[in-house]
């Protein structure tokens, strides 16, 4: 294909190259035939045909286009306007075979169920009735208006193709189909989003007040693909690279000799007088050269999705609403989805390639796990004969609950009153109140503040300065009053705080407003805030406040009195470690077409376990290359230092003693990335090991490695064959402890699907939980280890979604999991709050293309590695305990 010299999105391009796509079929039947839905094609660079077209493995052909344009849509046509000819080049590459199809899949080779997947979104292509995303694709026609935000939601759909089956022999394909719900930007005039943005029933409003409003609605349109409305034919479409720092009736620049504004301009040249002069104008940037639009003169392109970091908390709590839809309701919507995109025998492409699917929704058999019991200092909470367990300390026989390793109060720690959002006398009873629930929870020697600050501002330079007055007096820990995270910013205080908490090494715990008044209110609502502080507290400072045991009704059932969950499967010297990762969003495409290397990094939280206590957790993170899924070769290196130092601390925990046997949860990575976790990842461990035996000299004894990973994202459901539909979610769902390990998982893999939580609203999501690496030394105890049972897996990993510690229901993923997804999410509000939102981070600039680009891609690499790693030192945390609870 020709190089483009405009630029749109990636949806316009996928729609314009399916268009000349066909046309190429319709202009060389000689070579395609007449029957185009044996081809699959991705819109891209990947065709499959039925046939060889002619061609011998390695040939090459080269076709000419003649583009009728009167074919192609509006904005495919604006995509091409500069394009003076296109060429289609034709490579034959390999063949797929079908008939082996499950035998190149279980060995790693995807390419089978890529082209199935392809096979199944080429109708949807054709009608051009949904916008594409990868595996999602949304009704173009669906849109759900939301509540006081003008941006809408689209239903779709995200599917899957997988192998599954009991054994290798019986494996067979299923299309997994899961609907979706995501915001869009609305397909209309920009001043009227922003108005509806910004809460404004005027532009006046916004032109007397831009200060206020500039920075809001700057970082909402940004990056927008827009389209100019003033033309009259052959409008203008680019992406808009920010507003204008000055208004239009101010911008000037010379035209034939004469200094003219930019309101000048569209009058004298388009006869248009702008009713909004004194509003920025958007940027269209193409090389060094600027052009400005007034924004009554533009429009929002539409099929354009909302990116993470343009998502209010009011749009993400709708969105959250949207998309809580009960078992009963989701599977009609399953059903829905399907024939909207035509996943059915009748589909054209599908008898092409005499392709069936069964329409039915699988069923299989699942089992239930046996929950953990919970000990406190002295009770044991035992679960109920459903599988209920309730751990809670507030309620009755909760009073004389104590945490099993309570902590000493810090004998220095103030609080902080940020703006008199609170009132003195509150404060001081809500104080009164946190430290009796102490005294009752067995924390000794606690006592009131030795002081309370007033802030009147919440910079960081400000706050700074009042921890190192904290740090230079020793105080230990710090609690602050302040707004919610509902108001967050990218200078919100709560952020401000987290990051001098890390720089100072000085506890902190926020409390909003109206968390104060509802505590020193009363009644049993009050209490769980103490309760929840505390459980909090004792674990920031170092404690635990329960232990996962094995229950009752476990030991009757396997006719064995030992505590087999805390002695052996976790006890015996095992230890558990996180790793979690927190991605930036994609860039925007002005970002891609300057040529700006990705500047926001991907974050890695690591936490781990020190003891028996699943509580008592240590915790770290680093910066890597930004949009990295796996730690390769060249990002392995903090990877190897932080399990080695690990190691090290849970050697001095354990009496000189290193752990047998490390189990660890791996969050975020895809079916696709499982060899390369395995190989990269578990080899980085291994070196770990590997290094610290050479340390010592012998004394090390390498240990057993057992990577599972944790997708929460699986596209799988488990929903109970019958359903009362009138039920609430708790009701339609499958209970807590539903365990699925056959039928539907992967022959060649060990895996299982569990719902480990509570499902209090919507349609659980179950855990896809793959084992995908075990190591065993060839030498030393662990050698002679056994691999671990399926069973011992499962029940490890439901255990586990009990030791979130605060919150007294279970997880949906084990809590040293979730911890080092807190951990990765607080290492990125850290690198805003370090470098102003990224203002003050280092860009790196792309090498252009052409000779030597490879190597200045290399030497890239390696700055940016050396830089995060700068990073990283800088904001690494050295607070010795859980103090992200």
């Amino acid at each position: 294909l020709n190089k483009y010299k405009f630029s749109e999105s990636k949806e316009t391009r996928r729609r314009l190259i399916w268009s000349l796509f066909q046309q190429l079929l319709d202009q060389n039947r000689d070579v395609f035939g007449d029957n185009k839905k044996t081809f699959t094609y991705d819109c891209a660079t990947l065709l499959y045909s039925i046939s060889d077209l002619g061609m011998k493995p390695g040939a090459k052909r080269e076709f000419v286009l003649n583009v009728d344009r009167n074919a192609l849509e509006d904005r495919a046509k604006a995509y091409i306007r500069n394009t003076e000819r296109i060429v289609a080049y034709l490579l034959r590459t390999e063949t797929v075979n079908l008939k082996n199809a499950v035998q190149s899949y279980l060995q790693g080779d995807r390419s089978v169920v890529q082209f199935l997947e392809l096979l199944s979104s080429q109708r949807m292509f054709e009608k051009g009735q949904h916008y594409s995303f990868g595996n999602r694709l949304y009704d173009q026609e669906s849109a759900v208006q939301l509540q006081g935000v003008p941006q809408i939601l689209k239903s779709g759909m995200q599917k899957n193709v997988r192998f599954v089956g009991e054994t290798l022999q019986n494996a067979m394909p299923i299309l997994q189909i899961d609907p979706k719900k995501s915001a869009f930007f609305p397909g209309v005039d920009l001043l009227n989003f922003v108005c509806d943005f910004l809460g404004v029933n005027h532009p006046d409003v916004i032109m007397q007040n831009m200060g206020r409003y500039f920075d809001q609605m700057n970082k909402q349109i940004k990056g927008l693909v827009l389209q100019t409305t003033h033309l009259p034919e052959n409008q203008v479409t680019f992406a808009n690279s920010g507003l204008t720092n000055r208004p239009a009736n101010e911008i000037t620049f010379q035209r034939e000799g004469q200094t003219i504004s930019v309101v000048q301009h569209f009058q004298q040249t388009y006869h248009l007088n702008l009713r909004f002069g004194r509003l920025p104008c958007v940027i269209q940037k193409a090389g060094p050269k600027e052009s400005f639009y007034p924004m009554e003169l533009v429009k929002i392109v539409q099929g354009q999705r909302v990116p993470i970091d343009k998502q209010t908390p009011k749009l993400t709590e709708q969105m959250i609403r949207q998309c809580q839809v009960l078992p009963a309701a989701m599977q009609e919507q399953i059903t829905i989805q399907r024939d909207q995109g035509m996943l059915q025998n009748m589909n054209s492409y599908f008898t092409a390639h005499n392709v069936r699917i069964d329409p039915h929704l699988c069923k299989t058999e699942a089992s239930m796990l046996f929950p953990p019991a919970i000990q406190y200092n002295p009770d044991r909470v035992e679960p109920s004969q459903n599988g209920a367990l309730d751990w809670k300390l507030i309620g009755g026989g909760a009073q004389n609950r104590r945490f099993t390793n309570p902590v000493e109060w810090p004998k220095l720690w103030a609080v902080v009153i940020l703006q008199n959002c609170v009132q003195m006398d509150q404060c001081q009873r809500f104080c009164e109140q946190l430290v009796q629930t102490a005294q009752r929870r067995g924390i000794g020697n606690a006592m009131l503040p030795q002081r309370v600050d007033h802030y009147t501002e919440s910079s960081i330079d400000y706050v700074s300065e009042k921890f190192q007055f904290y740090a230079t007096h020793r105080c230990m820990f710090v609690l602050f009053f302040a707004d919610g995270k509902e108001r967050a910013h990218a200078g919100d205080f709560h952020h401000v705080m987290k990051y001098c908490e890390q720089k100072y090494d000085i506890l902190t715990q926020h409390v909003g407003p109206k968390m104060m008044s509802k505590g020193v209110g009363g009644g049993g609502g009050g209490a769980m805030i103490f309760e929840n502080i505390l459980m909090k507290t004792n674990l920031k400072m170092g404690g635990s406040n329960f232990n996962i045991v094995t229950p009752d009704v476990f030991k009757r059932a396997i006719r064995n009195n030992n505590d087999v969950f805390s002695e052996i499967w976790m006890g015996g010297r095992r230890m558990f470690f996180g790793i979690g990762m927190s991605h930036a969003p994609p860039q925007t495409l002005f970002e891609r077409q300057t040529g700006k290397a990705p500047a926001i990094p991907t974050v890695v939280g690591m936490a781990y376990t020190t003891s028996r206590e699943m509580l008592k957790l240590r915790g770290t993170y680093w910066f890597q290359q930004a949009r990295t899924t796996i730690m390769k070769e060249e990002q392995m290196r903090p990877l190897v230092d932080a399990v080695k130092n690990a190691l090290y601390i849970y050697e001095t925990e354990n009496g000189d003693q290193f752990p047998e046997h490390l189990i660890v949860f791996r969050g975020g990575a895809s079916e696709g990335e499982f060899k390369k976790v395995s190989r990269w990842e578990g080899g980085a461990i291994e070196l770990a090991c590997k290094e610290i035996a050479h340390e010592r000299k012998g004394k090390f004894n390498i240990p057993a490695i057992t990577i599972v990973v944790c997708q929460r994202q699986s596209n799988y459901r488990i929903v109970p064959e019958r359903i009362n539909s009138r039920g609430r979610a708790p009701e339609q769902n499958c209970q807590p402890g539903t365990v699925v390990d056959k039928g539907v998982m992967n022959a060649a893999l060990t895996e299982f699907l569990l719902i480990p939580h509570k499902a209090l609203q919507g349609t659980a999501q179950p855990l896809r939980c793959t084992v995908v690496h075990e190591f065993r030394p060839p030498q030393g105890p662990s050698a002679r280890m056994p691999q671990m049972k399926l069973e011992e897996i499962e029940y490890i990993t439901y255990a586990l979604a009990y030791s979130h510690g605060i919150c007294a229901m279970s997880t949906a993923v084990p809590g040293v999991l979730y911890s080092a997804d807190e951990l990765a999410k607080r290492g990125r509000n850290n690198w805003k709050m370090h470098t102003s939102d990224g203002s003050n981070a280092q860009v790196f600039e792309l090498p252009p293309p052409g000779q030597g680009q490879e190597e200045a891609i290399q030497a890239l690499d390696n700055q940016r590695t050396s830089y995060f790693a700068e990073v990283t030192d800088q904001l690494n945390p050295k607070i010795p305990t859980k103090f992200w609870a």
